[in-house]
């Protein structure tokens, strides 16, 4: 996979990036850039972590000129964008009467075929996280659901169409803002770093999509049973130390045991145990690194009356033990 940036704004226009299927990557890398015009002061910061490739831009632009950015990709990808500060528009260079616009403090998922893009910067100050990833990035972390439910996705691969999933966006609330600003300015370094910034994207997409994802869900579940979901997932996230059965967690729901499992898995796109599983493993991850707890303290605060138990789920899900992380 090809992408090529050609940026107005910056001293070295033309940058092209190559990738692998999927964005599949085997160590983190990260790249930075201030070399703009006159005019213009800030950075755009660069991030490939496995399967996903991001962009963040954070620049000043002091002069009168419009910032484009034309963005070629020789296959199809997902970009799910973060507008922090300014307004985004863009669209394919020969359907410009087709115009996508995201507004301050919004943010959408995309569908873009193979295609150049312009996209145009209208305001001074811009501050605009792009993640690109593939569909099989998105059904790993969302469930085929997602995108086997929306038809209009369906029709508009088929017809290659830019397609959004969220209309003009949808506001970037108070916890999705943490999420963004944690995964930016994380201080670790190494695997450490790569395994944070790894569970932070997760977190995001799963907070950013799978909460709202109530649009592309079929009518199966009703409105008040869908609330109730919600609620239920809202109380796995704040009780982590607890135990949470599929027996308990139903009959907070409201539902019988296999309603519930199918339910929760088609509005966040996993079984409720991998799903209890990660929030633990990130809670842990958290604690270790930035709060000094010993491996046997955060297992005990995540959920794990046995050290050993939690550092096999660990290893399962992260690929390398927790004691790595005190290292």
């Amino acid at each position: 996979m090809i992408i090529r940036f050609k940026s107005s704004k910056l001293e070295n226009e033309e940058t092209v990036r190559s990738f692998n299927k999927d964005f599949e990557k085997s160590q983190l890398s990260e790249e930075e850039f201030t070399n703009f015009k006159k005019g213009v002061i800030g950075s755009v910061k660069e991030i490939h972590l496995n399967n996903a490739y991001m962009f963040f831009q954070d620049f000043d632009n002091e002069t009168n000129e419009k910032h484009t950015l034309e963005i070629v990709n020789d296959q199809p990808v997902f970009l799910l964008q973060f507008v922090i500060s300014g307004n985004v528009s863009f669209s394919i260079e020969d359907e410009a009467s087709t115009l996508y616009t995201l507004n301050q403090n919004k943010y959408n998922l995309f569908y873009i075929p193979a295609s150049k893009c312009i996209y145009k910067y209208i305001n001074h100050k811009k501050k605009v996280l792009n993640i690109f990833f593939t569909e099989t990035y998105l059904i790993k972390k969302m469930g085929a659901c997602f995108v086997i439910n929306s038809k209009k996705y369906k029709q508009s691969k088929k017809e290659n169409q830019i397609y959004s999933f969220f209309n003009n966006g949808l506001t970037i609330n108070s916890q999705l803002l943490i999420i963004v600003n944690e995964f930016l300015n994380c201080t670790f370094n190494g695997i450490t770093k790569q395994s944070y910034l790894e569970s932070k994207l997760t977190e995001l997409v799963l907070i950013a999509l799978a909460t709202n994802n109530l649009n592309l869900i079929t009518n199966k579940i009703r409105e008040e049973d869908r609330e109730n979901l919600i609620k239920t997932e809202q109380y796995i996230q704040a009780n982590l130390k607890e135990e949470l059965s599929i027996d308990k967690l139903s009959i907070m729901a409201g539902f019988n045991t296999s309603k519930f499992k199918s339910g929760f898995k088609e509005i966040y796109g996993l079984p409720v145990f991998k799903y209890i599983t990660s929030l633990r493993i990130e809670k842990a991850i958290q604690l270790i690194s930035n709060q000094n707890y010993t491996i046997a303290q955060a297992s005990y605060e995540v959920g794990y009356k046995n050290p050993q138990h939690f550092t096999v789920a660990f290893k399962k899900k992260m690929g390398f033990l927790p004691s790595q992380l005190i290292k």
